[in-house]
């Protein structure tokens, strides 16, 4: 029976770079990541100029929710990637029914029936100031002053930041990634091995 584990946060939070040290750290863990479950951007509503990519509408939380089902039932689940990069192809994937599966993803707890399958729920904190840093960082500086301030940021503080009443734990992302993951590693072990 795996245990699952909701990891949400803003962008920039370091979600993905948690749940990928925690799955190289040992073979006891799966990684699912929501981005994977985007619906095709044409359908996304413009705001600002913008295709917004940040409305909790624009995912198949349905396809999540049979792939989390397959894996509690200690089957694999064979799907793909979702490309954000223009002329990108998907990949395909091969997800395992580990003992410990980190589901992550800004929008993961906005869906009920995700919510209730998901065994503890973690929330990453961090400001939007900071989230503005990492992202400048990850897209580059032209990107942040435009995408960034007047849809990002926006539709996660009316959209995302309300996640954070569902999570049994909230973790302060704005310290080193080495301590978040300590952190983390120590609430997994604190809930599987009680479980």
């Amino acid at each position: 029976m795996s245990y699952f584990i909701g990891i949400v946060g803003p962008s920039g939070s370091g979600k993905t770079t948690l749940c990928k040290k925690l799955k190289t750290s040992s073979g006891n863990y799966e990684h699912i990541r929501l981005d994977n479950y985007f619906k095709h951007p044409k359908t996304f509503p413009i705001k600002n100029g913008f295709r917004n990519w940040e409305k909790p509408s624009n995912l198949r939380f349905d396809v999540l929710l049979k792939h989390l089902k397959t894996l509690q039932e200690g089957k694999e689940v064979h799907t793909k990637t979702f490309p954000k990069k223009a002329g990108a192809k998907p990949k395909p994937i091969t997800l395992k029914p580990k003992p410990v599966i980190l589901v992550e993803g800004f929008m993961l707890y906005k869906n009920k029936r995700v919510r209730n399958m998901l065994n503890t729920k973690i929330y990453l904190e961090i400001h939007p100031e900071l989230m503005l840093k990492r992202r400048a960082i990850r897209f580059g500086q032209e990107h942040i002053s435009n995408y960034d301030t007047k849809v990002a940021i926006p539709e996660f503080l009316k959209h995302g930041i309300s996640q954070k009443k569902y999570a049994d734990y909230i973790v302060d992302a704005a310290r080193p990634q080495s301590q978040v993951v300590k952190e983390v590693k120590k609430i997994v072990l604190r809930r599987v091995g009680s479980s």
